[in-house]
Order: C-alpha cells, then sequence, then structure tokens
C-alpha cells in the first residue's frame, strides 16, 4: 500500500488541490449612501451571517430609506466574503405579479428568454426550484406591500423557518437642543412623536417645525394624542395637509 502511494505521489502534481471560493454572483446596484445608516447596516448584515436566520423583514413608511438600505446589503455582497453562489433583486410592488416576479428573478439565474417567459406560474416555479435548491442564495425582495408565497414562486424556504429578524427603518425628530432641554420631559416627548410619524421624512419635516418653538409637555402631549387619534393616510400627498392641521392648531396649553 505504501508504494502505491508513492507511485501516486511522484505522478501526480499535488501543488494546488483546491480552488479559492468565488465570490457571489451579484449585480452591484446605483446607491446613495445616506448619513446615520451604517449602524443599521451593520445589524441586518449581523443577521445575514447568523445560519439560525432565514428571514429579514426591513419595513417604514415611504420615503424612509428602504430601497437604499437594501441596495447597500444587495452591493456589500460582492465586497464582503461570503459563502452565497448568487445574489437575487427583484422588484415587486404594490400590485404583486407571481409571473412578473419570476422573471426578475429568472433573469438572475439564466432563464431570460422568451420561451421561459411564456410558461406558466407552475412550470416556472420548478424550474427556478431546480436551481436554487442546489445553490446558497439570497433574494432581495425591493417594494414588497403584501405576503408572497416562496413555494408559488419557487424559491426554497429557509430550513430555519422560525428564524425571523424584523428591523424598522427611521429617522430622527430634530427641533433643536434648546427645545428639547426645555423641559426634563420634552426628550422623551420628542421621542414618542417621532414614532408616531412612522419613520416618514415628510411627517418629520412637518412635526420637527411645528414642534421647533413648542417648550411646555402640555403642548407636546397634545400633539401625541393628535397623532394617535389620526389614523395615518397611506398616500404621502394625503399625510401632508394632516400633519399641518395638527401644529397649526395647537393650543398654548401647560
Amino acid at each position: 500500500m505504501l508504494k502505491k502511494i508513492n507511485d501516486h505521489r511522484s505522478n501526480g502534481a499535488f501543488a494546488k488541490v483546491a480552488e479559492s471560493q468565488p465570490a457571489a454572483s451579484v449585480v452591484v446596484r446605483p446607491e446613495e449612501r445616506p448619513i446615520s445608516q451604517e449602524s443599521m447596516i451593520e445589524k441586518v448584515w449581523s443577521c445575514i451571517e447568523d445560519k439560525d436566520v432565514g428571514v429579514i423583514g426591513l419595513y417604514g413608511l415611504g420615503g424612509v430609506g428602504k430601497t437604499t438600505l437594501l441596495t447597500q446589503i444587495n452591493n456589500k455582497f460582492s465586497a464582503t466574503p461570503n459563502d452565497c453562489d448568487v445574489i437575487i433583486w427583484a422588484l415587486v410592488s404594490k400590485h404583486s405579479d407571481v409571473g412578473k416576479i419570476q422573471d426578475r428573478i429568472g433573469g438572475n439565474i439564466g432563464f431570460s428568454d422568451a420561451f421561459w417567459k411564456s410558461k406558466s406560474v407552475d412550470e416556472k416555479a420548478v424550474d427556478i426550484y431546480g436551481v436554487l435548491c442546489n445553490k446558497r442564495f439570497v433574494v432581495l425582495l425591493d417594494d414588497l406591500w403584501e405576503r408572497v408565497d416562496l413555494n408559488q414562486v419557487g424559491i426554497p424556504k429557509p430550513s430555519q423557518e422560525n428564524g425571523f429578524k424584523l428591523f424598522f427603518t427611521t429617522r430622527s425628530l430634530e427641533v433643536g437642543d434648546e427645545t428639547l432641554n426645555s423641559h426634563p420631559d420634552t426628550r422623551k416627548l420628542a421621542e414618542e412623536v417621532a414614532e408616531r410619524c412612522g419613520g416618514l421624512p415628510l411627517a418629520l419635516i412637518t412635526i420637527s417645525r411645528g414642534m421647533a418653538c413648542k417648550t411646555t409637555p402640555g403642548e407636546w402631549k397634545y400633539a401625541i394624542e393628535k397623532l394617535k387619534r389620526s389614523s395615518l393616510p397611506k398616500m404621502e400627498n394625503e399625510l401632508f395637509p394632516l400633519l399641518k392641521s395638527i401644529y397649526d392648531n395647537l393650543p398654548k396649553v401647560t
């Protein structure tokens, strides 16, 4: 046996016995790098590296920066060592269509011709599943408004079905230190007002302007109660008049 091993060693070339792990297949997307999102990027990335997390959700109202954050996560895969084979970006949009989502996913894994696009939803699901079930992959679903059935699309479900992390992306209320320090309770009340704005920049800007000169706890509590009673419309163009009316009508209370 030793002689056979020596013969193999003398006849073989063992200078290199393995290839380096290739980088994940990812399309780098144009991005805007906003201020103060680094900590959120690191939080999301730590969950991506956590083997017990299978699904990550980013939520917040329109304009808060969810797509920007998702774009940075997408691009981070191209510059950070990872064990993924492919990174898939798919735009879902408000009125999601399973077939269109499948077409966007298929374009990332080699299914893009007209014949494949003419297949039924079920046939596409089988094809997508056949490719992804043998790969380590990440699917980034942008502009998601409602639940998407992964089985129907053809995306293999994560093995850790309970591994779910949810992040709320938001920005802060900016009214100035003079206002925030005007009373010991003001800063905490301002944080609650910001939370009630749901992270929507338009809401935060409008409320910030209106509350910048409000220095009594009663005025802040009144604003919070108004926001609690108001069912915020989904559309931003309806939100501005609502918020404007709230701070325009703030009474002088103590």
